[in-house]
């Protein structure tokens, strides 16, 4: 088992990372975070002069306490600068109505149907005749037209400053966009017409990024030419050169499900097949007196190359930075340790940039590295093969089952989804994506040699053919992915922390993590008791946030009716984005969905089969939840004069329905009126203004997030 005394750097990176995670879930204020690092570091150093304190053994908790204080308060200082920094130059000219601003476009536009998305890095503003300097990276949504459409990364545009905040989500438990952009020290986001905006200048001065970027598309363009298109050539465009814009959403998706994604995206098993790929071609300059210093040079530079080409994803920075450790190290003649090398990678990516730790690939990263190192050679142990190929199965299945373990349950709380048949997959996928990577290599450089050229790219070709059938064969097997799993962050902390018993028990033989691990175990599951439990009697209403759309959610226990005027077939994703991280937290099973435009008496009974739900009744616009009580009002609803007003407890306002407030009030009595997401902001306006007499509460779906209403 691995000593921690004798890996320093681990042990000083986790009070780091704590101190980034303290200002990442409590915005810790960067005035307050600096001067905490300077007290404990000052308080460090005069301690070491103290003798009685440095020196004794009874108090090395004092000396390691207080340097710990100082990672702790550095990894908060630096993210909480980062932070603060990155929103103090904006909040300058919020309120200015002449400025204008000036900004580089950064990494590749995003051309979509009708806009075309950016990243783009301002410069500076202009605020009553004075230009101030910022570096505020902000993301830009352009009108699409002839000109936005040729933008390319180092191009300076100048427009005027509309500039809105990222919302924060509308629905419950729906993917927080705000905070993923502010990870990336985004907080602002415009949209700008054609008219809004000028090219300032073109960028011709290519930088190394634009020359990476350039040479990337020209080895895709080789391969095109070696005859790949369709899907072979986007998976070749992925595995080799990180490019993924062309992968097919059907195949992503079969390539998640077989737990076969890694080798679509170039990660540290890409950059160690190129390092033991040169390292092999290399191997002369091992016999030249100064060859471990060239060839130590030259391996750093292709690795840095090649993650430079293939985006710098924060895995290949990752694996990149971890292996230039292990090549100086090498030429060094020092044996650093594996996990002190994995260690001072982490720290110089997280000194550049601390919410790295919050990226999901770079957390999958790590923790399948570290599980390889720790777990794989005592799972490769339990059995001993004397025949070669059962011996390499077995240790590549140990591999995938190392891998597997350490990273299934921060997978289970991000994707939901556990790929089922994994090892199987693995088993295939891995060698062929080795060999795939070895073929494309040998396809760009033979290219344009008349017969090896096309010789390899149609070996390359068959290669990839054979892996995306193998992919989508196990795709198709029965219960090849468990879906939709609840899993929580409490229950990914309860999952490590039996994981970890479970390796110090077999390391250390002691009943205390054997202990630990079973009480994890029963809090977890003792958990998951009480949840069902609660799952089982819930009763909730919601009425979500979806641009432009209506949708009606009633959750009873298991039971999910969804009433909306969503077209399923077109757009099913657009539903799903907003509503199924909510249906996972609640536990609830396949929607059963109705069109809104069904509620007429023509549809009574297909309806009533549908919901197939003895709690829920609906007769037109007018629906009841157990006692709960629904009126929808939609365009073709009519107000009619009533003796008594009728007494419900909520009413939806959907698709700009052209009844005013007081004609509405008069028939019904409600403690809520709704306004959906369907009406337009003219109509919604409106409606404010005139419910501001009314008695009943309303609520702006579009304003205040989704309604809910727990009976």
């Amino acid at each position: 088992m691995i000593n921690l005394n004798n890996i320093p750097l681990i042990r000083l990176l986790i009070p780091f990372i704590a101190g980034i995670m303290l200002t990442v879930n409590t915005e810790a204020h960067g005035r307050w975070m600096p001067a905490f690092f300077g007290i404990s570091l000052l308080a460090y150093l005069a301690l070491l002069r103290v003798s009685s304190i440095n020196t004794s053994y009874s108090r090395r908790w004092i000396m390691g306490g207080l340097l710990y204080g100082c990672f702790l308060f550095a990894g908060a200082s630096l993210s909480s600068i980062q932070y603060d920094s990155s929103r103090n130059s904006l909040n300058l000219f919020e309120s200015s109505n002449e400025a204008l601003l000036i900004g580089k476009v950064k990494g590749n536009p995003v051309v979509k149907e009708r806009s075309v998305k950016l990243t783009v890095e301002l410069l500076g503003f202009r605020q009553q005749n004075q230009w101030v300097a910022t570096r505020e990276t902000i993301i830009a949504y352009l009108e699409k037209d002839s000109l936005s459409a040729t933008l390319i990364p180092g191009d300076v545009l100048s427009f005027e400053p509309d500039l809105k905040h990222v919302d924060a989500p509308k629905n419950p438990h729906e993917f927080d966009y705000r905070k993923y952009l502010s990870y990336h020290l985004i907080h602002q986001q415009t949209y700008l017409r054609s008219t809004n905006w000028k090219l300032i200048r073109h960028e011709t001065n290519l930088n190394i990024f634009h020359v990476a970027s350039a040479l990337r598309e020209h080895l895709i363009g080789i391969l095109e030419d070696q005859g790949l298109n369709g899907n072979e050539l986007a998976v070749a465009s992925a595995l080799i050169l990180g490019y993924k814009d062309n992968l097919d959403a059907h195949l992503k998706q079969a390539y998640s499900s077989a737990g076969a994604m890694h080798v679509l995206a170039v990660s540290g098993l890409h950059v160690g097949i190129i390092f033991l790929i040169f390292s092999k071609i290399l191997v002369f300059l091992d016999h030249w007196k100064q060859g471990r210093w060239i060839k130590g040079c030259i391996l750093i530079l292709i690795l840095w190359f090649y993650a430079l080409i293939t985006g710098l994803s924060p895995s290949v920075m990752r694996a990149a930075t971890m292996f230039s450790f292990v090549i100086l190290a090498k030429a060094l003649n020092r044996n650093s340790g594996f996990f002190n090398t994995l260690a001072a990678s982490a720290f110089l990516l997280l000194i550049f940039n601390p919410f790295l730790v919050m990226d999901v690939g770079f957390q999958l990263s790590y923790l399948a590295v570290s599980g390889i190192v720790l777990i794989q050679p005592r799972i490769n142990n339990l059995f001993q093969f004397r025949w070669m190929p059962l011996r390499k199965i077995w240790s590549l299945t140990a591999v995938t089952l190392a891998a597997q373990l350490a990273t299934f349950p921060l997978g289970l709380y991000y994707f939901h989804q556990f790929p089922n048949y994994f090892i199987a997959a693995n088993l295939i996928v891995v060698p062929l994506a080795t060999v795939i990577l070895c073929f494309g290599i040998a396809t760009i450089c033979l290219h344009a040699i008349p017969v090896l050229g096309p010789i390899s790219g149609q070996g390359l070709q068959f290669l990839i053919k054979l892996l995306n059938e193998t992919v989508q064969t196990i795709d198709r097997l029965p219960y090849a992915v468990s879906n939709q799993i609840r899993f929580t962050a409490t229950d990914t902390w309860l999952i490590y922390l039996a994981i970890g018993s479970m390796l110090l028990l077999i390391a250390y033989r002691k009943f205390r993590y054997f202990f630990m691990g079973c009480t994890a175990l029963l809090i977890f599951l003792a958990s998951h008791f009480f949840y069902l439990i609660q799952r089982n009697q819930q009763k909730t209403i919601m009425v979500y946030h979806i641009p432009g759309y209506s949708a009606l959610n009633f959750i009873d226990g298991t039971d999910n009716v969804l009433f909306s005027d969503l077209e399923l077939t077109t757009n099913r994703s657009k539903l799903l984005f907003h509503t199924e991280n909510n249906w996972i937290h609640q536990g609830v099973a396949q929607e059963k969905f109705l069109q809104l435009s069904h509620l007429t008496g023509k549809h009574r009974l297909s309806n009533l089969i549908r919901i197939d739900n003895p709690h829920l009744f609906l007769k037109r616009n007018y629906l009841q939840f157990y006692d709960y009580r629904v009126v929808i009002i939609d365009p073709a609803f009519q107000a009619r004069e009533i003796r008594h007003k009728m007494v419900c407890d909520l009413i939806i306002i959907t698709k700009n329905a052209p009844i005013d407030a007081e004609a509405l009030m008069s028939m019904f009595t409600t403690p809520y009126v709704v306004i959906d997401a369907s009406n337009s902001n003219y109509h919604r306006e409106r409606w404010k203004k005139t419910m501001e007499s009314q008695d009943a509460v309303l609520w702006d779906v579009a304003e205040k997030g989704a309604f809910q209403a727990d009976l």
